[in-house]
């Protein structure tokens, strides 16, 4: 499992005096919110559990008494309460959200995933929808299904790019289920620049940063030990590849190609120039491994992972062509030619729930006039939702 960070920040809703209740019921209501200010959570549910048999139509008080409860670790009671707060607002967003952690705590992810659902559909703005989505990645990873958590995680930080606790979980996730550590270094980064220092989790990001760095530091080193380069004679072969692929004579180009890698195994521009050329004489395979390649030797260079993964997908291999992808779409992750092709290679996988989600947000990340939106949304709609 990936080290997660807290499904949602709970925090009580305020409640006024609205002259509802017996006076008696205000004041218990009144010590009550004291209490649970001073995280007096015992005192918090004595006075706030009186205050419910005078004031009866307040969903605000039901949600406050949950969440005390809750914060005790008291679920049954908890859910009780949050139940008694639908009662009287079908749509009360925090209350169905804290019922879905409730569920995911218990470990039953389905229900969880409902509830989170149902919470988004009702939820307005744009943090409280990161949060829930938050919320949904991890009830996804608790179900090892953590292709969709990244797509909720994604999802979340289109919403709300300033939301950390999303780049926190996305790190993890890429640490821990895709073996991305680049990539959750980056993401641990960047959770470390939007946190309060005060946050629990900001010490285990620091802690990851730095042992994530060190250790990408000691295999790049390993990497280059023994390594012989002849830039010079490399340099005048990638010329003559470069020549030779623009005449159109791609074998030979190929040659130059890998002459030129002989020389120096370092040279980004002879690996991508021999990938297109395998690519252009329709030697998919070989195209698939250069490419590879290539985006070894410069890992920032995004088209050399789609080239790849369209590659392998065209030869059928889509376990291969999604692990490509899956990096491609960590560097660049609202990149819609990326969201595309995962469409396609779930589709391929007949994993039709996924590829339809792949596809929404593919369409999400389109300009509102592109003219391939009505098609392609055509086609999504016609993928199951589940």
């Amino acid at each position: 499992m990936i080290r997660t960070y807290t499904l949602l920040s709970l925090a009580a809703l305020a409640l006024f005096s609205s002259g509802c209740g017996s006076q008696s019921g205000q004041s218990a209501l009144k010590q009550g919110m004291a209490a649970f200010r001073e995280k007096n959570y015992v005192g918090a549910i004595t006075h706030l559990t009186r205050a419910s048999k005078r004031i009866t139509n307040s969903p605000e008080l039901y949600y406050n008494l949950g969440l005390a409860h809750l914060y005790r670790g008291d679920m049954e009671p908890a859910q009780s309460a949050f139940n008694e707060a639908l009662a009287l607002a079908p749509k009360h967003v925090e209350a169905i959200a804290c019922l879905g952690q409730i569920a995911y705590f218990q470990h039953n992810y389905a229900q969880a995933q409902a509830l989170f659902e149902r919470a988004f559909a009702a939820a307005q703005g744009d943090e409280l929808r990161a949060r829930i989505l938050t919320a949904l990645a991890l009830t996804e990873s608790g179900r090892d299904r953590h292709d969709l958590a990244r797509l909720h995680l994604l999802r979340a930080l289109k919403l709300c790019g300033h939301y950390a606790p999303a780049y926190y979980n996305l790190a993890s996730l890429y640490r821990d289920k895709f073996g991305l550590r680049e990539e959750a270094l980056d993401n641990f980064e960047l959770y470390v620049r939007l946190a309060d220092k005060e946050d629990p989790h900001y010490g285990s990001a620091v802690n990851n940063i730095k042992r994530l760095r060190s250790n990408l530091e000691r295999i790049r080193g390993e990497e280059l030990d023994g390594v012989k380069r002849d830039p010079s004679a490399a340099a005048k072969l990638l010329q003559e590849g470069m020549h030779l692929q623009l005449a159109k004579q791609y074998a030979k180009a190929t040659k130059a190609y890998r002459d030129a890698l002989a020389a120096d195994p370092l040279t980004f521009s002879a690996a991508y120039g021999l990938a297109l050329s395998h690519k252009a004489l329709g030697q998919r395979a070989e195209a698939v491994e250069a490419f590879r390649r290539a985006a070894e030797i410069s890992p920032s260079h995004q088209e050399s992972y789609y080239q790849a993964a369209e590659q392998a997908l065209l030869l059928k291999h889509t376990a291969e062509a999604a692990k490509l992808l899956d990096r491609a779409i960590a560097r660049s992750p609202f990149n819609p030619a990326n969201a595309e092709l995962m469409a396609r290679i779930r589709y391929a996988e007949a994993r039709l729930p996924e590829a339809r989600l792949y596809g929404e947000f593919y369409l999400s990340l389109l300009p509102p006039g592109d003219k391939n939106r009505g098609p392609y949304e055509k086609w999504v709609r016609s993928l199951p939702v589940k």
